[in-house]
């Protein structure tokens, strides 16, 4: 394949050489070629450039993943003006897209009305309107190729607020073929959202290579392993957490999951004894473990999934380059545990986008400060121990326990408040607060006033109240105790109470299923027995499809104990009468 300086350069050559291949598919959705792909974008390029957009303007683009094909369309159409694509899902909360807008000094917001926010000063369109009614206008001239800036990632840092990374154009095309790659066609299924890391290289790995990329509107294993057989899916693309409801609801054995050849796990770290039920999942897969970061760019490890080496995240990949440096940045011997830096050799390093000095603080050179603690094995396997920064990562997505912390300040009864992870069994680590309040309150109150301002995943599925914070003598809180403190699960709890109405007991049926245990009471609480994110949208959508009511995605958050979630039901039952 000739060079291509720009995204919309593998685009045109894949439309070029295969028109009517299929490059993406939404689930129970629409499906887009590259031919169709290419047309679709040149004429939302015509009318992005004949409503005011620029070489260099930051255009915002909002979609939800049952509308991947659309925002495809539009994020090739941003690059084919020569303007920076500012990805954006609703993950983010309406608090965090407005900061992010005003911070990227976005433009214009493409976005479909049912998730347009006014934002003062800033132009909003319909992406529809946009495509239709340009087909005549030439295409913008682009400014000559280069290293310019291409998209701003944005994702939660350690600071408070989200960070936003600029990739460069050459930064987003260089990529090296991961271990035994095949030459022909393939097929691969993802659920990652927009605007992740992740979701992007997802996005453009058709345009890399033959390839058909089957999106999930919502991550959930039964549809995911109905989908793999229906299509016949040669490789997935999952985070950890994913990986292990998967394996823990034990849909791979209702379906026939044998096309899939290849199973890969990223964005987080993988615990060691997940890889092996992965594999036994998916028999005729073989199971890979990647490791990268937003930052990195190209660089990024992998490896095949070794018993040998149960918790190692690989070897760099193609021209990656790996160190573990002490705290002066002296190179440690093999086996010393360090921080981890990364690099690709002869790649340019991404940067923070208007903050010089968070991106000099995370970058030596060219070489990624990882803030990850691990280690070097004699044969260049790298083990990761620990995060070297309060960060936790929950389903593979950063949270800033500074902005959990800032949001449960708001709250009139919390005079101090501590925020960390603690083990969780699907998630890797679950978000936990540690509280002084002034006057008695409940969780439940502190849990809503952090979902006011920030994304569902943020909200501390724990809280523990204590009289004061453990400190160092320079009044830092120390954070390590209260991991090692509230780290270890309950001891026990009350017995289990029987249901009492034909609604508890479908909610009932619907947890155990769900959470794969028989046990449930009615007061039980469904993230105290090990419950989760998505979890929970499995319960809303089957609880919504069984008794044919519409119930909101947070109604597990805001009710979650069987008899609350039971009273939803029939609230919304009574709503439909």
């Amino acid at each position: 394949m000739p060079m291509a300086t720009r995204v919309p350069d593998l685009l045109r050559l894949r439309a070029n050489a295969d028109p009517h291949a299929v490059a993406l598919v939404v689930d129970d959705g629409p499906t887009l070629t590259y031919g169709r792909w290419d047309e679709r974008s040149d004429a939302m390029a015509r009318g992005l450039s004949a409503g005011g957009v620029a070489a260099g303007d930051r255009v915002a683009l909002l979609f939800d993943n049952a509308r991947w094909t659309d925002y495809a369309v539009c994020y090739l159409a941003v690059h084919k003006t020569g303007a920076v694509a500012v990805p954006l899902s609703p993950r983010f909360s309406p608090s965090e897209i407005t900061r992010i807008l005003g911070h990227a000094e976005v433009s214009l917001l493409v976005c479909p009305s049912d998730l347009a926010m006014p934002v003062d000063g800033l132009a909003l369109a319909d992406p529809q309107q946009l495509e239709a009614g340009h087909a005549a206008e030439p295409l913008p001239d682009l400014p000559p190729a280069g290293a310019g800036l291409a998209e701003i990632i944005y994702t939660s840092g350690t600071t408070g607020s989200p960070k936003g990374v600029a990739c460069s154009h050459e930064s987003i095309l260089v990529h090296d073929l991961p271990p035994e790659a095949p030459a022909g066609a393939v097929t691969f299924a993802h659920a990652f959202p927009i605007g992740t890391n992740a979701g992007q290289e997802c996005l453009r790995m058709p345009l890399r290579r033959p390839a058909t990329a089957v999106v999930l509107p919502a991550f959930d294993p039964e549809r995911l392993c109905a989908v793999i057989a229906e299509r016949g899916i040669e490789r997935l693309q999952l985070v950890p957490a994913m990986a292990q409801v998967i394996v823990d609801s034990g849909a791979a054995g209702r379906h026939d999951v044998s096309s899939v050849e290849r199973v890969t796990l990223s964005s987080a770290p993988a615990p060691p004894d997940l890889l092996p039920r992965v594999a036994e999942a998916f028999p005729q897969a073989s199971v890979w473990n990647a490791y990268a970061l937003t930052e990195s760019g190209g660089a990024r490890t992998v490896m095949r999934y070794d018993p040998s080496r149960p918790g190692s995240v690989g070897r760099p990949v193609g021209r990656t380059e790996v160190r573990v440096v002490d705290d002066a940045g002296t190179d440690l011997p093999t086996g010393s545990t360090g921080e981890v830096l990364l690099r690709r050799a002869g790649a340019p390093r991404r940067e923070y986008y208007r903050d010089p000095a968070a991106t000099a603080a995370a970058f030596e050179g060219d070489w990624l400060r990882t803030g990850d603690l691990g280690y070097l094995d004699e044969e260049g396997f790298l083990f990761l121990v620990d995060r070297k920064k309060d960060l936790v990562i929950s389903g593979g997505l950063n949270i800033s326990s500074v902005e959990v912390e800032n949001a449960l300040y708001g709250h009139p009864a919390v005079a101090e408040a501590a925020v960390f992870g603690v083990p969780h069994a699907v998630l890797g680590q679950a978000v936990a607060a540690a509280v002084v309040v002034r006057s008695p309150t409940e969780a439940r109150d502190l849990q809503a006033r952090v979902r006011q301002q920030l994304g569902e995943h943020k909200v501390p599925r724990q809280v523990f109240y204590v009289d004061q914070l453990p400190r160092n003598e320079t009044g830092k809180v120390l954070k390590r105790q209260l991991r090692e403190r509230f780290a270890a699960p309950p001891v026990s709890r009350a017995a289990p109470e029987g249901v009492r109405s034909d609604t508890e007991a479908a909610v009932v049926a619907v947890w155990e299923e769900i959470l794969g245990r028989a046990d449930i009471g009615v007061h039980d609480d469904f993230f105290d027995l090990g419950g989760q994110s998505l979890a929970a949208a499995q319960v809303v959508a089957r609880l919504s499809d069984t008794f044919d009511v519409e119930l909101p995605v947070t109604a597990v958050f805001e009710r979650p104990t069987v008899a609350e979630l039971a009273g939803a039901v029939e609230d919304a039952l009574a709503e439909t009468r």
